[in-house]
């Protein structure tokens, strides 16, 4: 199976596009979903008392809730939706990272981030007194285990690792 068919962008294009951090691409399943939403439920959830506000909260929750099943979370509250990846880093950074983290405790990144994964470690660790560490990539542009091992300790207590970074490039 060829994943390039579900994106209608790619279709027919020799590309292999890594700019998911800036622009992500979409599979035409979200597509279909967007337009179906504009075209039968475009309303605020959470804001109405009207009939189309009361089906756009529906779907708004039915949402959480497959979400929340495909990824095996408890409970379907642990789902929130921000705009991006970029306000979800930083929520998790200055809300979360402000709150819990204290002198000695440590955030374990990979040097491959960008720097939405990058900026707000550096500032909340500053602030709590915890500490920031690298995992480094080895020749060829992987993270070693033997790196996870030696980084990821009973001091750490988040881990921020990008899926597929666009800081790097295989030269071979």
């Amino acid at each position: 199976m060829d994943i390039k068919n579900d994106f209608p962008i790619l279709k027919n294009r020799k590309i292999t596009y890594l700019d998911s951090g800036a622009t992500t691409q979409k599979p035409v399943q979200v597509i279909k979903k967007i337009e179906d939403f504009y075209e039968n439920y475009n309303a605020n959830p959470h804001r109405g008392a009207y009939s189309l506000s009361i089906q756009a909260t529906e779907e708004y929750e039915n949402t959480r809730t497959k979400i929340a099943k495909f990824i095996n979370a408890k409970h379907r509250e642990e789902i929130i939706f921000s705009k991006n990846a970029t306000e979800s880093l930083n929520l998790i950074a200055y809300s979360y990272g402000m709150e819990n983290l204290k002198k000695d405790d440590e955030v374990v990144i990979s040097i491959m981030e960008h720097h939405s994964n990058l900026v707000p470690w550096q500032k909340v660790t500053k602030t709590t007194g915890s500490k920031l560490n690298y995992m480094y990539i080895n020749n060829e542009f992987e993270l070693s285990d033997e790196e996870i091992e030696n980084k990821i300790t009973d001091k750490t207590k988040i881990v921020g690792i990008t899926h597929v970074s666009n800081v790097t490039r295989n030269n071979k």
